[in-house]
C-alpha cells in the first residue's frame, strides 16, 4: 500500500504542558522541550494566566513547529488544562510535565515514555531524586501526586472529569490506572526539582494555593474512589447521616 508523501504523519508522542502564572519559570522547560527529539507534538496550555506566560509560549512556538499554544480565557484548573491539551492531539502516547521544572534534560523526557512505547508499562511516574530535599521527600512519600508522567493516551478515557477538577487530576489518573489494571513503572528523575508555590508566587498566596491544592486532592480521592467503588458511597452516606 502506497502512502501519500504530502499527508502529515500522525503524531506518536505528544507532550502536554499545563501552565498558570509561570512567566518566571516557563522558559526553562520550553528550552528543554525544544531540544528533545522524542516528541512529535508539544501542546502548551495556558490556563488563563494574567501574566506573560502565554506570550512567552507563543514566542517559543515560532521557532519550533511542534509547539502549539492553547489559551483558556479564564483559569479552569490543571485537570481541565490537561484535558484541553489531550483533545488537541491524536497521539497514542502522552507525556505530561509541570511547567516549572528545573534541571530537566531531554533524555529524562524520553525515559518517561520509552517503557510505554516498548510495552513494558502502561504508565510511568517520574519522581524527583537528588534535586532538592523538600521536593524529593514529597515525591517519594506521595508518588501518586507527581505531575511528570508518560502513558497510553487511552487511559484518559477512564479518568473522572469531576474528580480531576482543579488539582485533583493526578489522584483521579492514579485511581483510573488502578481500576483498569495499568502496569505502572517508576522513573527516577535525578537532579530535577521545582520551586514550591511559596517560593515563586509569594508566601501568603503560595500558602493559600497549597491549602487549596490539598483540599482538591482530598475531594478528588473521595469522588474517584466513590465512582470506582459505588458501595463506598452508600456506606459513607449511612455513616454521615445524623
Amino acid at each position: 500500500m502506497k502512502t501519500n508523501p504530502t499527508q502529515p504523519r500522525k503524531p506518536l508522542v505528544a507532550v502536554i504542558i499545563p501552565a498558570f502564572k509561570e512567566e518566571r519559570n516557563i522558559t526553562t522547560i520550553l528550552d528543554v522541550l525544544h531540544r528533545t527529539d522524542i516528541a512529535n507534538e508539544i501542546i502548551l496550555v495556558d490556563d488563563g494566566s494574567p501574566d506573560r506566560t502565554a506570550e512567552i509560549m507563543q514566542e517559543f512556538s515560532k521557532n519550533d513547529a511542534r509547539m502549539h499554544v492553547i489559551r483558556h480565557e479564564t483559569n479552569k484548573g490543571k485537570g481541565q488544562a490537561i484535558f484541553t491539551g489531550w483533545a488537541a492531539t491524536t497521539a497514542p502516547y502522552i507525556i505530561m510535565l509541570d511547567a516549572d521544572l528545573k534541571n530537566l534534560h531531554p533524555e529524562q523526557i524520553a525515559a518517561l515514555i520509552e517503557p510505554i512505547i516498548n510495552h513494558r508499562a502502561d504508565m510511568t511516574l517520574g519522581l524527583f531524586l537528588g534535586g532538592h530535599i523538600h521536593t524529593d521527600f514529597a515525591h517519594w512519600a506521595t508518588p501518586f501526586l507527581t505531575g511528570q508522567r508518560g502513558l497510553r493516551s487511552d487511559l484518559l478515557n477512564h479518568v473522572s472529569r469531576e474528580a480531576s477538577a482543579g488539582y485533583g487530576f493526578e489522584v483521579a489518573l492514579t485511581i483510573a490506572a488502578g481500576k483498569e489494571d495499568y502496569r505502572t513503572r517508576i522513573v527516577p528523575l535525578r537532579g530535577v526539582w521545582h520551586p514550591p508555590s511559596e517560593f515563586h508566587r509569594g508566601l501568603w498566596f503560595g500558602v493559600k494555593m497549597r491549602a487549596r491544592m490539598y483540599g482538591q486532592i482530598i475531594r478528588a480521592w473521595y469522588i474517584a474512589t466513590r465512582e470506582r467503588y459505588p458501595k463506598m458511597r452508600d456506606l459513607f452516606s449511612s455513616i454521615t447521616k445524623p
